[in-house]
């Protein structure tokens, strides 16, 4: 039966020479992200309760690739929707584990839209990947590994799309508090939950598109005073590249918005720091296409 290994935690010591900064390896994961945590919460859960076989996921391209992943091992068929712009690393991983997917115009909120009707439709399970606790709680092994693995953490660093996995850090911490400031991180040409005044634009993070902030999302933050940072797509792809270069991790630009904002605001952030790199789905055609102009 498939199971959550935990992923490893590295100091960052050639980027942040003079700093306690520590990464959080969830690219590594099983479907190349963190979202393949919620998919085995969840899919335990609905296996034992014999719950429908058919799941429908709106996605960006993460979440689908770990439901699809774990309904391979524990018996389940998935619809994935996703945006016709999806990246072309995520459909073709997508198509090759059978995932039936319907692409359509539009961003995060759209997705979920469509993917509610769709599973009505179809009577299947709507895989809600920012409000389902089922879903989300799978998210609160990366906190207790973070403080088990590095218990004098006092900053946790983290990217902020639609917000599951703040709702599945900030519920572990609400039950086993410690002194840790938790700081998010958005993209500035589209941001959700942080406040903002510009217009919004495509960002190469489109792992973080969401149109429509989830209020409850939006209680959680305000409750948990958690800090919001915005970040340009220069720096997003000038983070790549120094993760790469002094690292050696290849992460997608949806990750690397953490790197960017621990380097802006590194002597801000209480030590140690831990930055929670979320997923690595990107081609390397890609990848070194988008750091190529981006200096070191």
């Amino acid at each position: 039966m498939l199971t959550t290994i935990p992923t490893p935690l590295v100091r960052l010591s050639n980027l942040f020479p003079h700093r306690q900064v520590w990464a959080k390896c969830e690219h590594l994961a099983l479907a190349g992200s963190f979202k393949i945590r919620g998919t085995i919460h969840l899919l335990e859960r609905l296996g034992r309760e014999g719950r429908t076989r058919q799941l429908v996921v709106p996605s960006m391209g993460n979440t689908a690739l770990g439901v699809a992943v774990g309904a391979r091992a524990f018996g389940f068929c998935v619809v994935g929707v996703v945006p016709q712009t999806i990246s072309r690393a995520k459909d073709e991983k997508l198509q090759a584990l059978g995932v039936e997917l319907l692409k359509i115009a539009g961003g995060g909120s759209d997705l979920i839209r469509t993917a509610t009707q769709v599973a009505r439709e179809r009577e299947a399970y709507f895989v809600h990947p920012h409000l389902d606790p089922l879903w989300t709680d799978g998210y609160q092994a990366i906190a207790r590994e973070v403080l088990e693995a590095l218990p004098g953490c006092r900053s946790l660093v983290f990217p902020v799309g639609g917000g599951g996995l703040l709702m599945g850090l900030t519920e572990y911490l609400g039950q086993h508090p410690a002194p840790v400031r938790l700081v998010g991180c958005e993209a500035f040409n589209f941001p959700t939950y942080t406040p903002f005044t510009h217009q919004r634009s495509r960002t190469i993070a489109e792992g973080l598109v969401l149109d429509d902030p989830h209020p409850a999302v939006q209680q959680r933050i305000a409750e948990r005073g958690i800090a919001l940072h915005l970040v340009t797509e220069s720096n997003i792809a000038a983070a790549m590249r120094l993760l790469y270069d002094l690292q050696g991790l290849l992460v997608e630009p949806s990750s690397a918005v953490t790197i960017a904002v621990v380097k802006e605001h590194e002597r801000e952030l209480e030590e140690p720091v831990c930055i929670i790199l979320t997923g690595e789905n990107i081609t390397r055609e890609d990848f070194f296409r988008l750091v190529a102009t981006e200096p070191a």
